[in-house]
């Protein structure tokens, strides 16, 4: 199998032992332990740990596991028990597809490397279409196509004689238990500028040029004073609708002038077809359709000017715990009691959400003594047939929470969650690899280490990352409390293909699957949508979900019969 592997993929061999081969493109960065194992993609040592230079040969998984940290997928083999691990990043940028053919099991960065190397035929797994649609948000293990699953981030695969078992090894809980919080102010700001800084210096040292995707909004404009503070090879990018929710060019340009950035500004056609084929076939439906014009002049921009590594803000609303909720103030009544600490959370709370001290407070004692609303994840039905969808989502190491685990903790990690769901099926990631800062371990264990209640400091969200760059970014974006929004663009978009959706749905794989409400989508499409309508969001993922499916299986009418 590994000789075939080598012949047809065009890979070379770069670690081999009893029972695991593993090959690489000659363009793949790995860094090999001894005779003891393997790493694919980024190792950046965590500070503080022991020389990790020497002794190669003494490397086993667990060692590697807490000495580093980035983007890679392991293999170690074990001396002595023959155990093969294979331990994927908590980032989980590096993706590890998995698929089992008689006693073999292949892990490949692309399914299209498993179908290639098997000759098996795409088949969609309708059951997971079913599960994606139902359960919006939430990656788990299983993927779009049959017989290929994903191992977990943070997760160490061993497979023995006995069988195959997974271990967590890294897990964000491990970092929001009572003993590891940073209850001082100014210790969590320096904490997290520390690790944002360094996260992102050790992600783009490699890169000779970076272009940041510079939104104007707070999670951006940190990422650019971290790539200042590096003196990183930098140069930032601002895409504009033509609406004015949808121009932030004047916090942009404040942000690139404070931080040195040479910054470039775009405008995004305003027309986007929905039905238009996807770029690229992937595990699993990526990119929302109607962004793809940004994807592409993204891709332009770094193609034209020698880019090799976009920078992204993406998560930093969700690993800079902004709140959707009272449950900060929750936490804080369940750990201090109905006191002057929970009065503060419950003023800051309000002014965040720019409500009523009733109100706010009324929510987070609600929160504080009552179960979750959604006791693992919310789920949604709409346009879709309900009958086939299922009734729980699959299992999320995550989601694993200890029995005393805070509403507002709860609803910072299922937040990490589901940003980890927008990540891939970008096209312009074939021009260039998107680098994830805020999505980093470091940066991760720093935002879990620090008490929810602190995130709504002065009633302001994100107030610990607004405190942290205080000094190096403009006060006109540190104390913005507006966001930018494609609400009207989106809306646009989506009413001129209203149209040419009815027959590429209503005719489409979804509906031949049975995952359709048909009388629904249709009653839907053949109206208006009007300016105050948000149920429009809620059809986009169907639509994506057809387009992908597409992909693989072209635009004819799909197979009869459900998931």
């Amino acid at each position: 199998m590994a000789e075939r592997a080598a012949e047809r993929l065009s890979l070379i061999p770069a670690f081999q032992c009893d029972g695991l081969v593993v090959l690489v493109d000659t363009a793949t960065r790995h860094r090999r332990f001894g005779e003891a194992g393997i790493a694919i993609g980024s190792t950046m040592a965590r500070s503080g740990d022991a020389d990790i230079a020497g002794g190669a040969d003494q490397w086993d998984a667990c060692r590697f596991a807490g000495a580093f940290w980035g983007d890679h997928v392991a293999f170690f083999r074990q001396h002595g028990s023959g155990e093969i691990s294979v331990i994927r990043a908590a980032s989980g940028r590096l993706a590890a597809f998995r698929m089992t053919v008689g006693e073999i099991t292949l892990v490949a960065s692309e399914p299209a490397l498993l179908l290639a190397l098997t000759g098996a035929e795409p088949r969609i797994d309708w059951r997971f279409v079913a599960h994606h649609l139902a359960f919006p948000h939430l990656r788990c293990g299983a993927t779009g196509l049959a017989g290929i699953d994903e191992l977990f981030a943070g997760d160490r695969t061993i497979f023995a004689g006995t069988g195959m078992r997974r271990e967590a090894i890294w897990s964000p809980w491990d970092f929001a238990a009572d003993e590891r919080q940073v209850a001082d102010l100014d210790e969590a700001q320096h904490m997290l500028r520390t690790s944002v800084n360094e996260a992102t210096a050790a992600l783009v040292r490699p890169y000779r040029s970076v272009l940041l995707e510079l939104s104007g909004g707070l999670d951006s404009s940190v990422l650019a004073a971290a790539l200042a503070a590096c003196a990183a090879p930098a140069t930032a990018l601002n895409l504009v609708t033509t609406r004015a929710e949808g121009d932030e060019r004047d916090y942009a340009r404040a942000t690139a002038a404070a931080t040195g950035l040479v910054l470039a500004e775009h405008n995004v056609e305003a027309d986007v077809d929905l039905t238009r084929p996807v770029a690229c076939r992937s595990a699993r439906p990526g990119i929302p359709q109607i962004l793809a014009p940004a994807d592409r002049l993204l891709g332009d921009a770094a193609r034209a000017d020698g880019v090799e590594a976009f920078v992204s803000g993406t998560g930093g609303d969700c690993v800079f715990c902004a709140p959707g909720s009272a449950a900060p103030a929750a936490d804080a009544l369940r750990l201090f009691g109905p006191g002057r600490r929970f009065l503060r959370a419950v003023r800051h709370i309000a002014e965040v959400h720019d409500t009523s001290l009733w109100i706010a407070g009324s929510m987070a004692w609600r929160q504080a003594h009552r179960p979750p609303i959604h006791r693992v994840w919310p789920g949604s039905d709409a346009f879709l047939a309900r009958d086939v969808l299922p009734r729980e989502p699959d299992f999320h190491p995550w989601l694993v929470e200890p029995e005393d685990a805070l509403p507002g903790r709860r609803s910072h990690v299922r937040a990490v969650v589901a940003a980890f769901a927008h990540l891939d099926g970008y096209a312009r990631h074939a021009v260039a690899p998107s680098l994830f800062p805020l999505l980093s371990q470091p940066v991760m264990e720093s935002c879990f280490r620090i008490p929810t209640w602190m995130w709504i400091d002065g009633g302001r969200d994100r107030a610990i990352a607004r405190q942290a760059f205080s000094d190096v970014l403009p006060a006109k974006v540190i104390d913005r409390r507006s966001k930018g929004g494609m609400d009207a663009y989106c809306l646009r978009n989506f009413e001129a293909n209203r149209a040419r959706l009815e027959p590429y749905l209503l005719e489409g794989h979804l509906a031949g699957a049975g995952l359709l409400d048909r009388p629904a989508v249709a009653a839907y499409l053949r109206q208006p949508v009007g300016s105050r309508d948000p149920r429009f969001y809620r059809l986009l993922p169907i639509i994506d979900a057809e387009a992908w499916a597409r992909g693989w299986l072209g635009p004819e009418l799909g197979p009869a019969g459900g998931p």
